[in-house]
């Protein structure tokens, strides 16, 4: 095995036989799940994380709104305030703000009956916005002198002042932001709301593109996020790749070595995390990558009833799609993962 990852592998052995302590990162309260492609484990992420922390708030900002479904699964049919009922003021001046947006969890998903979770729910509307921050931020650079400046933070702002009023609200200590995988729009206030960042990563070549665009799109001068900077030039870092979809080694006796394929996209991982360090809150890159089994059955059980993976037992089964679903004795090992990539970031 590649001695660069052989703490890696031996520390995620140690995550699910003996509890290791915590990565020795900095501690936040607000976190953006985001990669810049879809279908690679945000959404999934997200909901399993809400429910691991304690006084949660979930922000929706995805505008296929499967995070906010999770939570209620009569979210599609319920006419709610939502995210971009928080944002919009801040775009069109003269419209009203609102307030007390954030719905509690448990009373649409009794999974959650003993946490104190809370969420904001998305719109579809969400995919116009864009095209309305865009005309937005246009119109505050005509404006002269400092306020042009005060204009543009505000915008840029709105969904971090908006969370912070919803979490005083809902009395809650930790948020966790999911977003879509096209950085315009809410997921460009998100980089803004948040602390720092979580990154799934698939084991994929076309996931490692996209963390590299988005490592990009952090730092490159001409990307859409610096060119639509706020005065003080705030730029969140990267708390942690967690690598999904990974698969493990049945060969006997193999233990805790992953398979050939999970092991070269550790290896890319770690050294595109390694030559861009600057963008991460240590300079170690073993603390910043987190590596998760593959959901198999437990994920598309927990996905069909909503239900976080720690409250699911191996053998549950059910039928999807006419097809016999179970899960296996690995939930036990993704459990573990949850609760030590919980323990790390909070």
């Amino acid at each position: 095995m590649n001695s660069a990852i052989s703490y890696i592998i031996d520390r995620q052995y140690d995550i699910v036989n003996s509890a290791p302590e915590p990565l020795p990162i900095p501690k936040f309260s607000t976190y953006a799940v985001c990669n810049l492609r879809g279908g690679i484990g945000k959404t999934s992420l997200s909901f399993n994380l809400s429910y691991e922390a304690d006084d949660c708030l979930a922000v929706d900002t995805c505008p296929q709104g499967n995070l906010s479904y999770f939570y209620d699964n009569l979210y599609f049919q319920n006419n709610t305030t939502t995210v971009k009922d928080l944002i919009l003021p801040y775009m069109l001046p003269g419209l009203g703000k609102a307030s007390r947006v954030a719905k509690r969890v448990s009373a649409s998903n009794t999974h959650f009956s003993q946490k104190n979770t809370f969420y904001v729910a998305s719109t579809s509307d969400l995919y116009t916005l864009p095209s309305q921050m865009s005309t937005a931020i246009n119109q505050a650079k005509s404006i002269s002198g400092h306020q042009q400046a005060v204009a543009i933070d505000s915008m840029l702002y709105s969904l971090r002042d908006e969370i912070k009023r919803e979490m005083t609200e809902t009395e809650t200590k930790n948020c966790l932001i999911d977003t879509s995988p096209f950085f315009s729009g809410a997921t460009h206030l998100a980089w803004h709301a948040t602390d720092a960042i979580i990154v799934p990563v698939r084991t994929d070549q076309q996931s490692i593109n996209s963390l590299n665009l988005l490592l990009d799109t952090l730092s490159n001068p001409a990307s859409e996020f610096r060119r639509e900077m706020p005065s003080d030039g705030h730029t969140p870092k990267i708390q942690m790749v967690v690598l999904t979809h990974c698969a493990w080694s049945t060969a006997g006796g193999a233990r805790n070595i992953p398979n050939q394929q999970t092991k070269v996209y550790v290896e890319k991982v770690r050294d595109i995390v390694n030559r861009n360090i600057q963008h991460f809150t240590t300079d170690n890159p073993d603390n910043h990558i987190i590596l998760l089994d593959d959901f198999l059955g437990s994920g598309r059980i927990s996905s069909a009833l909503s239900k976080p993976i720690s409250v699911l037992e191996a053998g549950d089964t059910m039928r999807i799609n006419r097809v016999r679903t179970t899960v296996n004795e690995s939930v036990e090992k993704i459990k573990a993962e949850l609760k030590y990539i919980n323990a790390s970031i909070w």
